[in-house]
């Protein structure tokens, strides 16, 4: 089953072969995007390899019934995509996620339309109580974006070393208990 998703100024849609190359040009080392999306995780050749190859054997299997990617789209462009993982593999907690690598569509409501939707496709489509986020304390953009979506924090106490500096992991829940 083939989903797209319209909003006033997103598209969310399933990822499709011709996204791979849009994928080969992000995952590059040195893109601004990686130094906010866990950039305590090294962006290696390998790992890009390795994340595109897995995306290309997805897409191949066709169609999945329960998402866990949608690919945005705005102004006729791919620029990034939303996701939802569980947390430590524990089935109670999915959480979710959004990269926009492509910087010229950064500040424009763009991501919160684009998180607001998946948000909303996950409980229309999954018996789900809540859902979580993850970042850490330097990525202000996108504690923003959790706080103002109506996100809680819950927890701020492991500390992550980004760039040479400490700053706190948080999780926040939506909606709040």
């Amino acid at each position: 089953m083939i989903t797209e998703i319209t909003g006033k100024i997103v598209t969310l849609r399933d990822t499709t072969a011709d996204d791979l190359n849009d994928y080969r040009n992000w995952f590059k080392a040195g893109m601004e995007w990686t130094k906010w999306d866990a950039p305590w995780e090294e962006m290696s050749e390998d790992y890009a390899k390795s994340f595109i190859d897995n995306l290309s054997k997805r897409i191949q299997m066709g169609a999945q019934k329960l998402k866990t990617r949608l690919e945005i789209w705005a102004d006729d462009t791919h620029i990034g995509w939303v996701s939802c993982y569980y947390i430590e593999i524990n089935p109670e907690s999915l959480a979710v996620g959004i990269s926009i690598p492509e910087m010229s569509y950064w500040g424009r409501g763009i991501g919160r339309e684009a998180l607001e939707m998946w948000i909303q496709y996950l409980f229309q489509s999954r018996p789900l109580e809540q859902v979580y986020c993850q970042t850490w304390s330097g990525n202000e953009r996108m504690v923003r974006l959790a706080l103002g979506l109506g996100f809680e924090l819950i927890e701020s106490d492991r500390i992550v070393q980004v760039r040479g500096k400490p700053y706190k992991k948080l999780k926040f829940e939506f909606p709040p208990a």
